[in-house]
């Protein structure tokens, strides 16, 4: 046959970026990339981004042509919208070769092919079982084992047929091939304006800020996290693939800056790039510094904006006074940082307790040299107490007010692939919620959280939880979109009762309100003091 059309659908988030960046789907674009570098016709589809309803956008894309191959990309949280989106697709393509891939199909292809409608799942990174795909179609060959998918065997079994991660130079050419001149970034960018407000506020300085934010643009340098967390599943993600521990592989420095010089050129309106590695900076870091120069050589020679902005997110040990210098100097204004909890038993059970001595030095440093961090916390962990909660909010909210910005989530997320999702002690903790698969009649149980063993601590961080969804529920209203650096005030706000009842105070109310209400210009005054009264 002549070459493949292949159409491939991001995962679904009608929630406008609750569990997925408002961005487009990189790793479809790379796929996409790949494939039409192969001479391959591919159509990517973005249920996140369309000019009409997803379903109805995409059900005009099904009927637009015939398609051979169709992939829907998973994940945990849009797993019920991403199988809406391929049942429609095999009712309306039933001649097409229907496939499921990423992260949740990798750890869970058994799952896929009980609640879905494929006839294959890719395992892990999906470059070569597509491009194998796509051979045997021209070649008029059955698509049937394909290292890097999943099949159902006659007797209804799954058969996982195992791959070989994308060695360094692999990964490099499936970067270099992810074509940024064709990815609606400028569409991204009018709607979270539009949800940001940008035009109504008051002043240059914070519209400037705000637009630096929302214009940017992601790049993958790295292939995983080799870091092995107890509550994330990104370590055994290319494990799970491959049957092995796989490889560290990512782009050197001067690849990094020709990647740098392409986004430019192709949105120009860029503020910011994020570094979208789950780890940017390791430990014996030998690329970071000579990146460092070359941006800097670039911005100077003309070759990328003076005024280019970057964020990434890093180990907090990897952090040095001249590594943190460097970045500020080449432009790095936000640095991510998994701290996770600042309790150090707490670390320790998420397999991080090494990092507990680094984390007040590097952050000093950090706000010292104008860097703003950025703070990923979960507030509980199974095994936590109200002492581990009061430390992590009180420092929490000690390093909003140096500067800091923090995301916080009240509890461990049972992702697929985590440890802590498959650790049998801590299955009677595990709450799960019934999810239907609209339009199908299908459902299952899907795990969505890990509460705290102690029921106290338990109790607590529910009824924290409760009130700040009802002051969100309230906010939204007025304001529709709350950024981490207000939902986590929020999170203090609720908290400050409950634990001071409980003999753990962690902050002065009238403080946590007033900081509350600077930073939520357009919410009435009231509102602050009501999230307090219903904690």
């Amino acid at each position: 046959m002549q070459a493949p059309n292949v159409l491939l659908i991001g995962p679904y988030d009608p929630h406008c970026g609750e569990y997925t960046f408002l961005a487009p789907p990189l790793g479809v674009w790379r796929l996409a990339g790949v494939l039409e570098a192969a001479g391959v016709t591919v159509k990517v589809f973005d249920p996140n981004c369309c000019p009409q309803p997803p379903r109805r956008a995409l059900e005009r894309e099904l009927m637009r042509q015939p398609w051979d191959i169709i992939g829907v990309s998973t994940t945990g949280m849009t797993l019920r919208f991403d199988l809406e989106l391929a049942h429609l697709a095999r009712r309306l393509a039933p001649q097409a070769l229907l496939i499921a891939g990423g992260m949740e199909a990798t750890f869970r292809p058994d799952l896929m092919f009980r609640l879905g409608p494929f006839d294959r799942v890719v395992l892990g990174e999906g470059e070569r079982p597509l491009l194998e795909m796509v051979a045997r179609l021209r070649a008029g060959t059955p698509p049937v084992g394909i290292s890097g998918t999943a099949e159902r065997r006659g007797d209804g079994q799954c058969l996982r047929l195992p791959q070989r991660a994308l060695d360094r130079e692999a990964l490099r050419d499936a970067i270099f091939a992810t074509p940024y001149e064709r990815m609606p970034y400028r569409a991204y960018w009018e709607r979270l304006e539009s949800a940001y407000r940008v035009g109504a506020l008051p002043m240059k300085a914070a519209r400037e800020a705000l637009l630096s934010e929302i214009r940017s643009v992601r790049l993958i340098t790295l292939n995983y996290c080799p870091m092995g967390c107890t509550f994330c599943s990104s370590t055994n993600f290319l494990r799970e693939a491959q049957g092995s521990v796989a490889g560290i592989a990512r782009l050197d420095a001067d690849e990094c800056v020709h990647m740098l010089r392409r986004i430019v050129a192709a949105h120009p309106g860029v503020r910011t790039i994020i570094f979208q590695d789950d780890i940017f900076v390791f430990t014996q870091d030998q690329r970071v510094l000579p990146l460092c120069e070359r941006i800097i050589a670039a911005k100077e020679s003309g070759a990328l904006p003076p005024t280019l902005q970057f964020i990434s997110t890093n180990r907090v040990d990897a952090m040095t006074p001249a590594r943190l210098t460097a970045m500020r100097r080449a432009g790095f204004r936000v640095l991510g940082f998994g701290i996770e909890n600042f309790s150090r038993p707490v670390l320790e059970e998420f397999n991080k307790g090494r990092i507990h001595p680094h984390i007040e030095p590097t952050l000093s440093t950090a706000r010292q040299l104008g860097i703003t961090p950025f703070l990923d916390l979960i507030l509980t962990s199974p095994r936590a107490t109200l002492a581990d909660l009061a430390e992590t909010l009180r420092q929490a909210h000690r390093w909003v007010e140096r500067g800091c910005e923090v995301g916080m989530y009240p509890y461990v997320i049972p992702f697929s692939g985590a440890p802590m999702a498959s650790d049998p002690a801590l299955e009677p903790h595990t709450i799960s919620e019934r999810r239907e698969i609209a339009g199908t009649g299908l459902a299952w149980q899907q795990p969505t959280k890990i509460l705290p063993i102690d029921p106290l601590v338990r109790e607590t961080i529910l009824g924290i939880e409760r009130d700040f969804d009802a002051f969100l529920a309230q906010a939204g209203e007025e304001s529709p979109h709350l950024p981490s650096r207000v939902r986590s005030l929020v999170w203090i706000l609720c908290a400050l009762r409950p634990m001071a009842e409980r003999g753990f105070p962690i902050a002065d109310e009238e403080t946590v309100r007033r900081q509350l209400a600077a930073r939520l210009p357009g919410v009435r005054p009231e509102l602050t003091q009501a999230g307090v009264a219903r904690a």
